[in-house]
Formats: structure tokens, sequence, C-alpha cells
């Protein structure tokens, strides 16, 4: 999926990689690819400042990606 450059993938598609832009990200239009983008950065930014990926989780941002996942899937 070329997930290596999600950073690129989230600018593509106007989402910068920081909490507010990811957790307010509108995913019904997304692809799988960016979506699968918004749920790397949130595991590479616990890498960077713990508690990150809880607070994606808390937020319901997590919750949000993965029904869209779901969603693409029974396409």
């Amino acid at each position: 999926m070329g997930l290596h450059n999600y950073q690129e993938i989230l600018e593509k598609n106007n989402i910068k990689w920081e909490t507010r832009s990811m957790d307010n990200a509108d995913v019904n239009n997304l692809d799988g690819q960016c979506v699968m983008a918004l749920l790397l950065g949130a595991v590479r930014a616990d890498r960077f400042c713990e508690g990150a990926l809880l607070g994606f989780c808390e937020s319901g941002a997590v919750k949000k990606w993965l029904e869209r996942l779901l969603e693409l899937d029974d396409v």
C-alpha cells in the first residue's frame, strides 16, 4: 500500500500529521490507503509522544477509521 510514505499520503488528502488534523479528518471520502495512513500515523505518533495512540482511541478517531475500513471492505 505504500504506507512507508504515510505523511505524504496524509498531505495529499489535506491532512496534517498532527492530532487535531487527524482527529478531525472526514473519512467519508477517503480511500483505504489514506485510512491506513491515519492508523499508521497514530501508531508512529505514539512512538514519539507516549499516549498519542490512546488519545486517538479515546477521541473516537480510531473507531471512525476502522468503521471506514469496514465500509470499504463491504463494497
